[in-house]
């Protein structure tokens, strides 16, 4: 169970987070191919009616998402949505029926050490760039590698330290207790270094739902108390390196820095490991009486109400809060000037308020079915904001699937999110849920304000911790054993569903080196794999689009604006099509399909100046 749960997110995440397509399909049919075995092989499944409802919900969202197609604005990315969609079906799929009860510690094991796997690659990019520097010319010196964006980065990571936190408190076994007190010493400081603020605000939300849902929460909190200050003293120490929170410190000082943070994190960890060894051994020889136990709630509560009671009095009661906390939020993202530290102290949305407004406008536009999976883009592209720049999504799952898919769309999906807290009543009593369940409020507070669906790795984690909620309420919830007939209908189904996804991995596949080939001037070979994309992408106006623009590379001008409108004949509406079909023609041609590509970004500048003119930019 460890091994289902590693090789799966740790291979998602180190290939940029599974954004691209063509990571799908090698993580897809794996697990498809797991779940089937599990329904022949095992004598006995057993499964929940909460169970078949989240795995139900979830491919009644992937069906739609694919039915979507069929109204949707551009077809081909609603296509491709569904193939991410199947992934997730697959993971739940193959843990639902692989899973037993007893099993729930090693799945989180195995998902706790792909985490911290991903996270000391991360933080070691930081903390010695002489050594495992990586290039990202997007990140501005924020942590975001191997997932490829440093949101998704700290929600990752952030959800580990939940789970590593649960260990840490709740292990039998004193040795994996130090072992789990090591890994928040090296994920918040890699949290920190994503230099985000709605990880934190999630992480904070998930703590307190972990904390709020334990039969145990005094033995929790006591256990947090005890294991967070190392962890937050590795926080502040990273805040206090200029070379590591300043975007343009030199090479040299960035070296230095990063070797001595190294030291204070080593030290740190071993004495986050003593800490925890030293609860452990506390928490079993000592039984707080009823007296004792009654205090500690009371000192909390006293300091919960003279922290809240602060709060108001320095900056206003809860209207005041809010009105302050809406503006501060529409405004603009400050200038920090270098010094990263300095967006930690903004509430900034970074323009997410417009976005959600065009998210808005787009479901409106389109209130009954929704405008199609995966097109948020063209309506951002089309009504684009002057003061926000390129995005591809509403940065805000719930909204976004709103303008996609519809209110049906959205039924579906916040009925399968929701669904496994639905169980917690059952499910809290063993030691290690509320550290699922804290990873998981996180993961569904940071995907409303961000664009975690779209990153495999982090869903992935956020519905395994979803479905170890389900597994562990088995014990109180009547699990009916699938029948023969069933079983076999469920086979064929996945095997059906693995063909679907096999065609997608062979043709992403081939589409993804045929744009390899043509960055590195192999014309030939990208015109080849484009070919061989096309075979088994017949929807899709990509391999077309990759075939001309391998054609325009070697110079055969006529094939390419055959291959140009073929594209634009299947997607009219994207203006990088009319724009390379520009790129390939003279004349009048290529006048109108400049007009066209402005039309469709009429905020791209250099798309009305090259109209303007009659010619592309070179």
């Amino acid at each position: 169970m460890a091994l289902a749960a590693f090789a799966p997110v740790v291979g998602l995440a180190g290939a940029q987070g599974g954004y691209f397509p063509s990571a799908w399909g090698w993580a897809t049919v794996p697990l498809l191919w797991v779940a089937a075995l599990a329904l022949v092989l095992r004598e006995r499944v057993r499964v929940s009616a909460s169970e078949r409802a989240f795995l139900g919900l979830l491919v009644g969202l992937t069906s739609w998402i694919l039915l979507s197609a069929t109204w949707s604005v551009a077809s081909a990315p609603s296509v491709l949505e569904s193939e991410r969609g199947l992934l997730y079906v697959a993971a739940v799929a193959a843990v639902l029926l692989v899973t037993r009860t007893r099993d729930i510690p090693r799945l989180l094991g195995g998902l706790l050490t792909a985490i911290c796997a991903i996270a000391v690659f991360s933080l070691a990019t930081r903390l010695f760039p002489d050594r495992v520097g990586v290039y990202d010319g997007t990140s501005v010196y924020r942590l975001a590698q191997p997932i490829g964006y440093w949101n998704g980065l700290a929600i990752f990571t952030g959800m580990g330290a939940l789970v590593a936190l649960a260990f840490a408190c709740r292990s039998r076994s004193v040795i994996v207790r130090a072992a789990s007190a090591v890994a928040p010493v090296l994920l918040l400081p890699t949290v920190y270094f994503t230099f985000g603020r709605g990880a934190w605000i999630a992480l904070a939300a998930g703590a307190v739902f972990a904390v709020a849902i334990d039969p145990r929460r005094l033995q929790l909190l006591a256990g947090l108390l005890a294991l967070l200050p190392l962890p937050a003293v590795g926080v502040w120490a990273a805040s206090r390196e200029p070379g590591l929170t300043h975007a343009g410190a030199p090479l040299s000082q960035a070296i230095h820095d990063g070797h001595r943070l190294a030291l204070v994190l080593l030290l740190l960890a071993v004495g986050n490991a003593a800490v925890a060894v030293a609860f452990s051994l506390v928490e079993r020889r000592i039984e707080p009486s009823a007296l004792v136990r009654r205090g500690f709630a009371v000192a909390i509560l006293l300091v919960v109400v003279a922290g809240l009671v602060a709060v108001f009095v320095r900056y206003g009661g809860p209207t005041t809060l809010a009105q302050k906390g809406y503006h501060a939020f529409k405004a603009p993202p400050p200038h920090v000037q270098g010094n990263l530290n300095k967006r930690l102290l903004s509430f900034s949305g970074n323009g997410r308020a417009d976005l959600w407004r065009l998210a808005w406008d787009d479901a409106r536009a389109h209130p009954v079915l929704g405008a199609g999976a995966g097109t948020y883009e063209r309506y951002f592209l089309a009504h684009q904001p002057p003061q926000i720049g390129l995005v591809r999504d509403a940065h805000g799952l719930y909204v976004e699937t709103l303008a996609e898919l519809g209110p049906f769309g959205l039924i579906l999906l916040v009925g399968a999110l929701v669904l496994p807290l639905s169980v917690l009543g059952a499910a809290r009593r063993h030691p290690l849920v509320p550290g699922a369940a804290g990873a998981y409020a996180a993961y569904l507070v940071h995907t409303g304000v961000d664009w975690d669906w779209e990153l495999p790795a982090v869903t992935l984690t956020g519905l395994l911790c979803g479905a170890c909620l389900l597994v562990a309420a088995r014990r109180s919830h009547r699990s009916a054993r699938l029948s023969a007939s069933f079983r076999w209908i469920s086979v064929a189904a996945l095997v059906v569903a693995a063909g679907f996804a096999a065609v997608g991995l062979v043709g992403n596949t081939a589409l993804s080196r045929s744009n390899v080939a043509r960055q590195s001037g192999d014309w030939a070979r990208a015109a080849r794999d484009a070919r061989h994309a096309k075979t088994w992408m017949p929807w899709s106006p990509r391999p077309w689009v990759a075939l001309g623009r391998a054609q325009l590379g070697a110079g055969q001008l006529p094939a390419a604006r055959a291959s140009f409108r073929k594209a634009i004949s299947m997607d009219s509406g994207d203006w990088e099509n009319w724009y390379r079909l520009a790129s390939a023609s003279r004349g009048e041609t290529r006048r109108h399909a400049l007009r066209e590509a402005a039309r469709l970004f009429p905020r791209a500048e250099s798309l009305r100046a090259a109209a303007a003119q009659g010619r592309p930019n070179r």
